[in-house]
């Protein structure tokens, strides 16, 4: 796919917005757009399972109607939205990226589409996902595999998942904002193959009622966004604004050079490349290690992660037959071999390397984590090995119950993205987002090495 053949960008929400309130845009030619966008590209793209045209019309007619009579609802008034097909939107089916769920039909709007309605946003449709949600390189044989739109235009690349129709409406410039949800990097990895920001809050910070679940434990819903300052919008109409917006600190750790042994080499390059730009910038890098080496995370979010999404999705394993992906089912019917003992023992390492990490941030005073998303770009489709998974420098952030965003940091020798992410405590949301656009102004500004 070719970039030259998408749409242009959207502006930012916030200009968005104001166009909205000055009357030079309304929020039904702007969800028309979106719609005339949808046609005439996601045949290619393949992001969306389902649009809603007349109901996003209608609810867009409203916000107009809304503005008009001095009823403004905030930034998000009137700017439309696609969801993951994980969040329930009344009378429509949630099917999590699988036919076995093609009639499970929602009897009321989650949590978030409640909000999201609450601070007028336009629900437009459903994007595709990896099936139950349940895989990081994006693919999905039954409902097919959205198409990430970076790279050279003779690739197919993986987009990334498992919130792969959300970064890719989003990167092809379909919709403005997307929602997504991360349990082990499910927000982080598309935005970082697909060249865009992945926000994922601290689990709860936006509401998971309604949502289909892959684990309660590890589950966070979060943004897909053009910027940074997108992901504030969103995050600050939806969460609530923070009662008192310290400015961020300039301290931020990094990883022992033995943690990023596996980065391509590109990555690696350009990993330290964006440090020296932060460091030359005025920030203060130090060195940072987590509770455990990074690959020690995997059994234990593995044992809760699995564990729980067999619970939520036994009932499909016993027929052979059944429609779920060959990269899937072996990994949800191995999940029922955990005994309870290791379960709880999971839980319980979980909770001791929260404290410790929350210690060691403090002992060193620092905001934030810098550290890569993914140790490869987006292979294409043809390349993925499923016996593996690329979320090494994610699912950590998902254990210790952190806040985390990707933003684009670079391109590769053939011109595929490369994400950074900036990791912060459990609860500071609010000042990551406030670190991570004062980083990526830092980065925009500084000169080519």
């Amino acid at each position: 796919m070719s970039t030259s053949t998408l749409p242009p960008p959207f502006a930012p929400i916030a200009e968005l917005a104001k166009a909205l309130r000055i009357g030079t845009l309304t929020s039904v030619a702007l969800t028309q757009d979106c719609l005339q966008r949808i046609a005439a590209h996601d045949a290619q793209c393949h992001s969306f399972i389902a649009v809603y045209a007349d109901e996003a019309l209608a609810a867009a007619a409203r916000a107009d109607q809304a503005l008009r009579a001095g009823q403004d609802r905030g930034l998000l008034h009137g700017i439309p939205v696609a969801l993951k097909d994980l969040v329930d939107v009344e009378g429509r089916p949630t099917t999590a990226g699988s036919p076995l769920l093609a009639d499970n039909i929602a009897r009321r709007d989650a949590a978030i589409v409640r909000r999201i309605a609450e601070a007028g946003g336009i629900v437009i449709g459903k994007t595709h996902l990896v099936q139950f949600a349940l895989g990081a390189w994006g693919t999905n044989p039954h409902m097919g595999t959205p198409r990430n739109p970076a790279g050279r235009a003779s690739d197919t690349l993986a987009p990334g998942g498992s919130s792969s129709g959300s970064a890719v409406a989003v990167a092809a410039h379909l919709v403005p904002w997307a929602v997504g949800s991360d349990t082990g990097g499910s927000v982080r990895v598309p935005a970082a193959f697909c060249g865009i920001v992945g926000f994922k809050p601290t689990i709860d910070a936006l509401p998971r009622g309604g949502v289909y679940p892959l684990s309660d434990t590890l589950d966070s819903l979060g943004l897909l966004v053009s910027s940074v300052e997108d992901a504030r919008t969103c995050f600050e109409a939806l969460a609530g604004k923070p009662a008192a917006a310290a400015a961020p600190g300039r301290r931020i750790g990094v990883l022992e050079p033995e943690e990023l042994a596996t980065l391509a080499p590109a990555l690696a390059q350009c990993l330290a490349s964006n440090l020296l730009r932060l460091e030359q910038a005025g920030w203060t890098l130090v060195p940072f290690r987590f509770p455990a080496p990074l690959v020690a995370f995997k059994e234990p979010t593995n044992a809760i992660q699995i564990a729980e999404g067999a619970w939520v999705n036994d009932r499909f394993l016993d027929d052979p037959d059944a429609p779920i992906d060959p990269a899937v089912r072996p990994r949800l019917v191995a999940a029922r071999a955990t005994t309870a003992v290791q379960y709880l023992q999971a839980r319980a390492t979980a909770a001791q390397w929260q404290q410790q990490f929350a210690a060691e941030m403090d002992r060193l005073g620092l905001a934030a984590i810098a550290m890569p998303v993914t140790a490869v770009t987006a292979p294409r489709l043809q390349d993925i090995d499923h016996g593996t998974a690329p979320v090494q420098f994610t699912r950590p952030i998902n254990l210790l119950a952190l806040c985390g965003i990707s933003l684009p940091a670079g391109l590769d020798d053939d011109e595929r993205p490369i994400g950074l992410q900036l990791v912060g405590r459990a609860g500071a949301d609010h000042a990551l987002l406030a670190l991570a656009h004062d980083a990526a102004a830092a980065l925009a500004a500084s000169p080519s090495l």
